[in-house]
Parts: structure tokens; C-alpha cells; sequence
């Protein structure tokens, strides 16, 4: 199997000198990560390559989205179905958010992106529950504000997005089952107190969202151009 590849690139214009290092270290935590992502999806492990644009998936930093305020991030596919994201800054940053630590982090929400455009590239797979609901394949939405720190070769500690493992979208899963890589959740379909899903029922798609999720950030999840909004019009099993 070809090994699939991914690349981080900084469209921002933040001071190189404070991102240079940090889009460095995220790079460096989403390897180590999808070796987690790996253990658990049984795919191969990407990496972070300088020549990945041409060849793999590309996750670029804005400043911040034009068309919808607010959003931290967003994965999609381009008119030639090639898979891509967005993380913009100054939403993160600008609301009290740091580069590489806490759950409101640059580095978090790449790793959200990544983690998601590894378990749906195209964001258009869905998971049938035991009662015919489905569930879109987002594998960062359910415990969408939790995190755990990953450390790299110098000491530096990087945090990164929580993930859901298989067993999350098995309806028939064992009890003993694990269902994150924090072990947050304790059966499928079940959603963290801060976390969302996107739930198709008779065509039609919804969200739910757990019992702390912040109002306006469900705001952002329909606004124009948002992938949510997009699955809610054009998504199907």
C-alpha cells in the first residue's frame, strides 16, 4: 500500500518567528499521533512531508475565514475531489487560545483536521445505528473539546484532538469495548458533555450536541460554507 501523505502549511501572517517553531512542533505531535490513529484504524502511519502538496492532503493556517466568522476549522474536497483543510488563527488566538496547549489551541484543532480527514477524506461516509439512524464518520466531533498531550524529542509537550476508535460507530460493540483514545465515552454513538454529532434520520440531517456545548459555537456549525452545513444539504448514506 502507498504510504499517504499530509502537509502543513503556514498562509498566515503571523510573525514567522512565532510560527515557524509552532507549525514545527504540530507537525512533529500529528506524527506521533497518527501512529495512535493508526493502532486504532489499522492504517498505515502518515507522515509530515515537505513535498506532500503535490502527492497527499494539505492542512493550511489562515488568519481567518472570509465567508464564515469564527470557524477554527473545516476539512473539505476541491472540484477535483482532492481532500484538504483550513485552521484559522485568529479566532483561536484572538479568543484566548495558545498555539500548542489546552483544548483552545492551534494545535488541537489541526489535529481535529487531520484526524478526521484520515477517518473520511471525502466527508461523506455514514454509520447505521441498531435503530436505522446514521451517523456522519467524524472522528473529532463527539469529544470535540477534549485533549491529551503528546511530547516530543525536546520535552515539549503538544496538545492534541481526542478521537473516537471503531468501536464508536458499532452498534453491537462489547461493553468492554473502547470507544476514544481517552476512554471518555463508554458506548457507541454516545457523545462527550462538549461534543456534537451530525445525525441523519429519513434523510434529513440534524445535530446533536452534548449538554455543554456552547451556543455559539452551534451557530458556527450551520453558517456558509461550514463542512457541517454541507452535509446537512448534501449528505447521504
Amino acid at each position: 500500500m502507498a504510504k499517504r501523505t499530509l502537509k502543513i502549511v503556514n498562509r498566515s501572517s503571523h510573525p514567522r518567528r512565532v510560527a515557524d517553531p509552532a507549525v514545527a512542533a504540530i507537525g512533529d505531535a500529528i506524527a506521533i499521533q497518527l501512529r495512535h490513529v493508526a493502532a486504532a484504524w489499522g492504517q498505515v502511519v502518515w507522515q509530515i512531508v515537505d513535498n506532500a502538496n503535490a502527492i497527499g492532503f494539505e492542512i493550511a493556517l489562515f488568519d481567518d475565514d472570509e465567508e464564515l466568522q469564527d470557524a477554527y476549522g473545516w476539512h473539505d474536497v476541491t472540484d477535483a475531489g482532492a481532500p484538504f483543510a483550513r485552521v484559522f488563527l485568529n479566532p483561536i488566538l484572538d479568543n484566548g487560545g495558545r498555539w500548542l496547549h489546552s483544548s483552545l489551541s492551534v494545535s488541537a484543532t489541526v489535529s481535529h483536521e487531520v484526524c478526521e480527514l484520515i477517518g473520511d477524506p471525502a466527508a461523506n461516509q455514514w454509520a447505521q445505528t441498531a435503530r436505522g439512524r446514521f451517523y456522519a464518520m467524524e472522528l473529532c466531533d463527539p469529544v470535540e473539546s477534549d485533549t491529551y498531550e503528546v511530547r516530543l524529542r525536546d520535552a515539549t509537550r503538544v496538545s492534541v484532538s481526542d478521537f473516537v476508535y471503531p468501536h464508536w460507530f458499532n452498534p453491537f460493540a462489547p461493553a468492554d469495548a473502547r470507544f476514544d483514545h481517552m476512554r471518555i465515552l463508554t458506548k457507541p454513538f454516545e457523545i462527550a458533555q462538549d461534543g456534537y454529532a451530525m445525525q441523519m434520520t429519513g434523510g434529513r440531517v440534524h445535530n446533536n450536541y452534548g449538554r455543554r456545548y456552547p451556543r455559539w459555537r452551534k451557530d458556527t456549525k450551520l453558517s456558509w460554507g461550514s463542512r457541517t452545513r454541507v452535509r446537512h444539504h448534501y449528505g447521504r448514506p
